[in-house]
């Protein structure tokens, strides 16, 4: 298998993504969100990318079925239901709807790698039913870690070093990493006993704590606490059906 890793989102459409599996990490906080959408008993979450769109679409589907969420810059968007704090998505607030997601960093990934084999929306909560899928499936695989404001995130390229890592202990025969991906794993190896603390230290962390969302930080970094895997269906992200163990399997 190989695994090519980005450490910013930017050289993503001069990627040949054909019959590969790319996992979008963006911790915090648009990956943890999606996965407490969908926990919570959203029908799928659309992400979207910039507010006007995200404003359209909710529109057209109307308020009984679908819930407005998103930020800008870490705050809540300006008549938008929800924020993007995962604390928000419950089943009282999404439950049977569907989450149209607006983020500054994360949402607007997903349909630029549409054209893959398979999309999924990777995080801490649910990394280690990530890395079983991804052996399962097979394909090679792109990580792209959506990082902040276009620049390197520690949090995000953390978590795809402990993908690489988890994928590294399956049976699976090999995992080729690209620098960025050999660099992403000395990072886990190095601080991956210190997840939270990391996090926390990280730039995006410190600003979450200055706007009032450091809570956000352990919900973010509460490991295989959300074990699903949502993976894009024509432009929507929902959990993907269960599938046999087969092949190898992730210790």
């Amino acid at each position: 298998m190989k695994l090519d890793l980005l450490l910013t989102p930017f050289p993503l459409d001069q990627i040949n993504l054909n019959d590969k599996t790319v996992v979008v990490i963006d911790i915090l906080r648009a990956s943890t969100t999606i996965c407490a959408s969908l926990q919570a008993g959203a029908r799928g979450v659309i992400p979207v990318g910039e507010p006007g769109g995200a404003g359209k679409l909710w529109t057209r589907l109307g308020a009984d079925s679908a819930v407005l969420a998103g930020e800008r810059d870490g705050v809540k968007i300006e008549n938008f239901q929800c924020g993007n704090s995962p604390a928000e998505f419950t089943p009282e607030s999404v439950g049977g709807k569907n989450v149209i997601l607006c983020t500054t960093n994360g949402t607007g990934i997903f349909n630029r790698a549409s054209r893959a084999a398979r999309v999924v929306s990777g995080a801490l909560v649910n990394i280690s039913e990530l890395a079983r899928r991804v052996v399962v499936w097979g394909n090679d695989v792109v990580v792209v870690c959506a990082g902040r404001n276009g620049g390197f995130s520690v949090e995000d390229t953390l978590c795809g070093g402990m993908l690489i890592d988890l994928l590294n202990q399956s049976e699976v025969s090999g995992v080729e990493l690209n620098d960025a991906g050999a660099l992403a794993k000395l990072l886990y190896k190095g601080m991956g006993a210190s997840l939270r603390k990391t996090v926390a230290n990280g730039e995006h962390g410190r600003f979450l704590v200055s706007v009032g969302m450091g809570s956000d930080i352990d919900l973010c970094t509460a490991v295989d606490s959300m074990p699903i895997v949502p993976v894009l269906d024509d432009g929507c992200l929902v959990i993907a059906e269960s599938e046999p163990k087969k092949q190898h399997s992730v210790r």
